[in-house]
């Protein structure tokens, strides 16, 4: 009988292994899904930085071909571009990225910005849908 108490060891050896090994295997899973998430954020970060830079690309275009009534839009209240709307001053985009829910941009007065020229802001919102 002196062999009872080596296997009652040996399954204790095994039985921690295989502690070890359920553990070590849910922090791997926590971090890849950790990973998944920021980057899915980073990625709505960065279309809504686009989206911004493409509204005050449409402002600074209707400047330059002096388009009065996007223009009027702009230097009022100013501008939202939005994948659906029918307001005067919505800019219709459909290929919006589904993350950024509107932009807004405006246009200020001459003199402005420094001399002669206008400041133009340009803002995305976004949500994050995990």
């Amino acid at each position: 009988m002196p062999n009872c108490g080596k296997k009652g060891a040996i399954l204790f050896i095994v039985i921690g292994i295989i502690l070890v090994v359920v553990i070590l295997s849910t922090i791997t899973l926590r971090v890849i899904a950790n990973h998944s998430r920021l980057t899915h954020h980073q990625v709505s970060r960065i279309q809504a930085m686009y989206a911004a830079k493409a509204g005050m690309l449409y402002a600074l275009d209707a400047l330059r071909r002096n388009d009065t009534t996007a223009v009027a839009c702009l230097t009022g209240t100013g501008m939202i571009m939005r994948r659906s709307g029918s307001a005067a001053c919505v800019i219709v985009e459909p290929e919006l990225p589904a993350s950024v829910s509107q932009v807004d941009i405006i246009v200020g007065g001459i003199d402005t910005g420094p001399s002669d020229t206008r400041r133009v802001r340009s803002k995305a919102t976004f949500t994050y849908t995990p």
